[in-house]
């Protein structure tokens, strides 16, 4: 059992996560446009944080190879 007041929400979660690398991946897709962070919903300013931090991290990337694509 996972660490999820919903059960097993965060462990489900993680097998998901894992999933979409494995996509992301196989469709070329850097790894660092995909992120999963345990925030909890009393940790506003974290969240804003991390949102913030992850937006910069996918600006610095550029354009994905998807959309250079089309």
């Amino acid at each position: 059992m996972g660490d999820c007041h919903y059960l097993d929400g965060n462990v489900k979660a993680e097998k998901m996560f894992a999933m979409t690398q494995e996509l992301a991946k196989i469709l070329g897709i850097e790894s660092g446009r995909l992120r999963l962070e345990w925030i909890s919903s009393a940790e506003g300013t974290r969240f804003a944080e991390v949102a913030r931090e992850f937006t910069e991290q996918v600006k610095a990337l550029g354009p994905s190879v998807l959309k250079q694509a089309a």
